[in-house]
């Protein structure tokens, strides 16, 4: 970790939507202040980065990403101990690339087993590589239902309940809840409502009485409506969200983690990506109603978080996926500075992590992501880090600091053990 740096040039804080020439000092891995204009006069130790006319911003939030992704070929490990050794070390090398991207905080929405909370532990004391991670655990889905295989089938009251207590015991943040059938999953359609009102009712009131939030795939107004009755925190996907979920969103806080670029990447494949047949005839039926789904929510206040459901072979989690999202709702009508807010500070707010991550303001832990252009006027500059800092440690661009990579500067004791290759 640097002792103190000062980053000079744009810079994006995240919770205010726009820009101003100024700088960034940090010290010990924390914001100690940020200013606009000239900075103040460095100390002879500090290392001073000027970004010259790059976008300096918070490092980037992915909302809903699925980690087994990184681990799809996992199931052909014989025995299940060694499979999810397998899945975790896999895991963790996806982890440190997706860092390098300038993607500092994720949160998984689903994955098979509880391995995943000890890849936590090892990302937060630093023997991973890797961002910050917000889990979900196992999600919720009733027998046979959608994203089974990401999840525990529970049915009943009790059995959701009791689900939900496994899940957080095991160490979820948050709770996973697959309600109605999706895209992904064959021999079942979008239209389906699977779980009932009072099973989506029972795992919100376990989570909100133990301090702990709730997601719910919900991919039509009927299923939407019930989660939304039932005080859930976001809604991910909303595909066909009418204009009374999305005020009675707005009115409740309740935040829309919309996916939709992957969603037109399903719907205009032409199979030579991988994306399955009755993935892509699905997509191609509701894309239209997806993207009226967005524009609505947006029309009508809906906090929205940029998410992008990556993980499958076709999208996968990274900074390619997350720009892509952002350009996609931006070109349905979301002004750049919203989206940038969504996948900074935004997110970090939506996943109750905003008091250390996802804005520059003295306090807040140094995820920084320096990026190539103006990213106002192309949110797609996301894509194009130049320097990636996470709590203090350079992750990428070492040689931009003084001239060493971030291994050479890890050898040399002055990135510690949060330092990756640039």
């Amino acid at each position: 970790m640097i002792g103190e740096l000062v980053i000079t040039g744009r810079i994006f804080g995240g919770r205010e939507r726009g820009q101003f020439d100024g700088w960034v000092r940090v010290r010990d891995g924390w914001i100690e202040d940020v200013g606009e204009g000239p900075s103040p006069p460095p100390a002879a130790e500090t290392i001073v980065i000027d970004a010259g006319r790059r976008t300096v911003m918070p490092g980037l939030v992915d909302s809903h990403v699925h980690l087994a992704g990184f681990a799809r070929d996992s199931h052909n490990v014989p025995g299940e101990a060694f499979r999810y050794a397998n899945d975790v070390f896999r895991i963790a090398h996806g982890l440190r690339d997706t860092l390098c991207a300038g993607i500092t905080t994720l949160r998984d929405c689903g994955f098979p087993h509880h391995g995943i909370f000890a890849l936590r532990d090892a990302v937060e004391s630093g023997v991973v590589v890797g961002p910050r991670l917000v889990l979900c655990g196992r999600a919720i889905a009733v027998s046979g239902g959608h994203g089974v295989e990401l999840g525990v089938e529970a049915d009943g009251e009790d059995g959701v309940r009791r689900a939900a207590r496994i899940e957080m015991r095991a160490g979820a943040d948050w709770l996973k809840l697959m309600t109605t059938g999706g895209t992904a999953t064959p021999g079942e359609a979008v239209s389906d409502v699977q779980m009932t009102a009072r099973e989506i009712s029972a795992a919100t009131d376990e989570a909100h009485r133990r301090g702990r939030r709730v997601c719910a795939h919900a991919s039509n107004a009927s299923g939407a409506h019930m989660c939304i009755t039932a005080g859930v925190d976001s809604i991910e996907h909303g595909i066909e969200l009418g204009q009374p979920e999305v005020e009675e969103m707005a009115a409740r806080g309740i935040w829309l983690s919309p996916t939709i670029a992957c969603a037109v990447v399903e719907a205009e494949s032409t199979g030579e990506d991988g994306v399955p047949r009755y993935v892509r005839e699905k997509a191609k039926g509701i894309i239209e109603r997806h993207r009226g789904s967005f524009q609505r929510a947006l029309s009508a206040g809906v906090r929205i978080a940029a998410s992008t459901d990556a993980g499958p072979r076709y999208f996968p989690i990274g900074g390619a996926s997350l720009a892509r999202e952002l350009r996609t709702m931006a070109e349905l009508g979301m002004a750049p500075p919203e989206a940038l807010y969504s996948v900074t500070a935004g997110g970090a707010e939506m996943l109750g992590i905003g008091d250390i991550a996802g804005s520059l303001r003295p306090g807040m832990a140094a995820d920084v992501l320096i990026v190539d252009g103006d990213a106002l006027d192309d949110v797609g500059a996301v894509e194009r880090p130049w320097l990636v800092l996470k709590a203090g440690s350079v992750v990428r661009g070492g040689e931009h600091v003084c001239g060493l990579s971030g291994r050479a500067m890890a050898r040399a004791g002055k990135a510690g053990k949060g330092a990756a290759d640039g």
